[in-house]
């Protein structure tokens, strides 16, 4: 090719010079522009993408988790990442990927959705792959925030006493509250499937669910096993519900009572807060819960039976349940084990099916 006489293509209107023979019309190619139009340019990528800021520091903490190779006179990265996010990489008409190639100086490929779920980063700096990498992640870790969870850590709370009291409970608060606004059937969780929430997860595809589970053993080994845990029994008695006003609720729960599950609790919550693949917590501090009645539950049974839902569901009046069984007490656990479940799923016993069980 003649460097002096390169291929042009013309692309919406504009003129784009190809650099080398083999250069992909579909990949991003930086124009020739002045300097005020690249300005302004600039501008409006700052004000679409966060910008980055290199740190000194970030190639050497990086070079041996990475695994960038030479093709050529290329740094290539290969980054394993869900096609759930694809579009957001992309945005509307490629301009997210335009500016985010723009911006690091690098061309990024991004697969089919029929490929493997494999992003191909290239630049002729190793920084500047460093930082597609950063921005990429960021994109995606925003998108995650944004799902619903599909997994979480749970601590089951199911044995043969508690579910013969929590089924009277339900009964007897259908008998002598049912015509209190918003208390139907269709709010109660599955008496096999009465649980505390420790920590929720977006795992996309069977690659995040492997990552999550080696996780879960490293967990297992430096943080559960030290602990050395004497007491296991946990007391499921009381009620309470999540907002101020009582006629107004969306969960009542049992509450529950041992310092050394709450302990537990906490500090599996601080080794998952910092993995991209959790959800954020609130705070610090594990609520230890048992949810009873929820009126998410009324609105996926209507969703899964096709009905769109009643408005009155949204919330449901718990004062008369609290003033009558406000000191009910379910019964002991033994807390034996610790599941990674998978939500809206069953096993043949009745509780969530597990991507991994810790056994105590």
């Amino acid at each position: 090719m003649d460097v002096l006489r390169p291929k042009i293509l013309n692309i919406d209107g504009r003129m784009y010079r190809l650099n080398t023979d083999d250069c992909c019309p579909n990949e991003y190619v930086e124009p020739e522009i002045d300097k005020a139009e690249k300005q302004m340019h600039n501008n409006k990528i700052s004000e679409r993408l966060p910008s980055y800021v290199e740190r000194d520091d970030i190639e050497e903490e990086e070079s041996d988790d990475l695994n960038i190779y030479m093709e050529g006179d290329r740094c290539v990265l290969k980054l394993e990442a869900p096609n759930i996010f694809y579009g957001l990489i992309i945005g509307r008409n490629r301009e997210n990927l335009k500016n985010l190639e723009y911006q690091t100086r690098t061309r990024i490929k991004i697969p089919g959705m029929r490929e493997n779920n494999v992003i191909t980063i290239k630049g002729e700096q190793r920084a500047n792959v460093i930082a597609a990498k950063s921005k990429i992640d960021a994109i995606i870790k925003r998108g995650r925030f944004k799902q619903s969870m599909t997994h979480f850590v749970s601590f089951p709370m199911v044995n043969p006493m508690v579910v013969d009291n929590y089924l009277a409970f339900k009964k007897m608060v259908l008998d002598e509250c049912g015509q209190c606004r918003g208390i139907t059937e269709l709010l109660f969780q599955d008496e096999f499937k009465l649980h505390l929430t420790i920590t929720c997860f977006v795992l996309c595809n069977a690659a995040e669910i492997k990552r999550a589970i080696k996780l879960m053993e490293q967990c297992e080994n430096t943080i559960i096993k030290p602990m050395n845990l004497k007491s296991l029994d946990v007391l499921v008695s009381g009620l309470d519900y999540m907002n101020d006003d009582p006629s107004e609720v969306n969960v009542l729960y049992a509450k529950v009572e041992n310092p050394e599950i709450q302990m537990l609790a906490d500090k599996i919550q601080t080794f998952f807060q910092d993995c991209d693949l959790a959800l954020q917590p609130r705070n610090n501090h594990v609520k230890l819960h048992i949810t009873l009645m929820n009126s998410g539950f009324y609105n996926y049974q209507s969703s899964v039976n096709g009905d769109s839902g009643n408005k009155s569901h949204l919330t449901f009046d718990a004062r008369k349940i609290i003033e009558k069984f406000n000191d009910y007490t379910f019964g002991t656990v033994q807390l034996s084990e610790i599941h990674l479940s998978q939500r809206h799923t069953f096993e043949s016993n009745g509780y969530y099916k597990s991507s991994f069980v810790l056994k105590l």
